[in-house]
Order: C-alpha cells, then sequence, then structure tokens
C-alpha cells in the first residue's frame, strides 16, 4: 500500500509541474511572446503598403510601389555592385510576403532596374521582371526556409514568369 500512495503523490506532483510550466508564458508576457502570437493576413492597401514593404528585408533600393485592386507593382533599383544572389532573394521575398501576409493580393509585378550610369542622364534600364500569380505560389513549399540561392532561383522560374533581359545575360551570365 506504501508503493501507491507514492505513487499517486509523485503523479500528482509531476502533474503540477507540467502544469506550473505551461502557465509560465501566460503570466511573464500575457501571451504577447512571439511564439505564441500567429501573424495574421491583411488586406493590402495604398495606406499601409509603406508599413508591408518597410518589414521586408530587402537588398536593393525601392524605386516605385503602386498598389492597384488585387495587383501590387514593385519597381527596384540594382547598382553596379548588386550581387546576383541580393537580387534573386529580393524577387523571392517579395511575392513570398505579399502572398502569405495579405488577403487581397493576386498578383505581384516586380522589375529590377538597372542604375543608369552617372553624368550622361540616361534613364533605368530593365534587367529583369517578375509576374507572380497567388495561384502558382505554393505556400507549404516556402515553409522550410532558408533555402539557397539555386533553389530560390529554380523555384521562381518554375512557378512564376521570370523575363531576363539580354542586359541581366550579359551581367550574369545565365543559361536559358
Amino acid at each position: 500500500m506504501k508503493w501507491l500512495s507514492r505513487l499517486l503523490v509523485t503523479l500528482l506532483l509531476s502533474t503540477g509541474v507540467a502544469l506550473a510550466l505551461s502557465l509560465l508564458p501566460k503570466m511573464e508576457n500575457g501571451w504577447n511572446s512571439p511564439v505564441f502570437r500567429s501573424v495574421k493576413a491583411q488586406p493590402v492597401s495604398e495606406n499601409n503598403i509603406v508599413d508591408v514593404m518597410s518589414k521586408m528585408p530587402l537588398h536593393l533600393r525601392i524605386r516605385k510601389v503602386e498598389v492597384n485592386h488585387a495587383i501590387v507593382s514593385v519597381d527596384l533599383l540594382a547598382s553596379p555592385a548588386s550581387e546576383k544572389d541580393d537580387i534573386v532573394q529580393d524577387m523571392y521575398e517579395i511575392p513570398r510576403t505579399f502572398f502569405s501576409r495579405s488577403t487581397n493580393i493576386n498578383q505581384v509585378l516586380i522589375r529590377v532596374m538597372d542604375s543608369p550610369t552617372a553624368g550622361n542622364g540616361a534613364t533605368a534600364t530593365l534587367l529583369l521582371a517578375t509576374d507572380a500569380r497567388r495561384e502558382k505560389w505554393l505556400p507549404s513549399e516556402t515553409v522550410f526556409m532558408p533555402l539557397s540561392i539555386e533553389e530560390m532561383e529554380q523555384y521562381l522560374q518554375s512557378h512564376f514568369r521570370m523575363t531576363y533581359t539580354t542586359k541581366w545575360k550579359n551581367r550574369f551570365d545565365i543559361k536559358s
């Protein structure tokens, strides 16, 4: 009989400790910890596009952003020192962010412009363009981060419409 009472006391103590540990985050942060808070998708509009874009970890400068109904158009400016890896990461991150964190964006158009050379008054020229559509985006495939640059580039080419200019091909020597 002694072993039964010891077993019951141990069981009650273990259950009490487990319950106390599960309530610890609530007492400490009031459920405000990022672990317990989910990011909810919200509509993107002209009013909050700056907030959405500023939260993206982009490498290139943003030249222009436009929201038109369910379409977002983004122009990025690549400097002569911009690396292919940085450009590919930005081209991957922008649609991923819009599709996962918004409820109303169904298409993201991205253009990467090469910055003009100083002094001759030339305008920026197109390097690369992407037409990303929500129906082609597979959220389950993009959960496993981080992806390598090659995997990101392959994902972009297989799921979205990518347009490479001659200037891009000459600069980064791709095989298409």
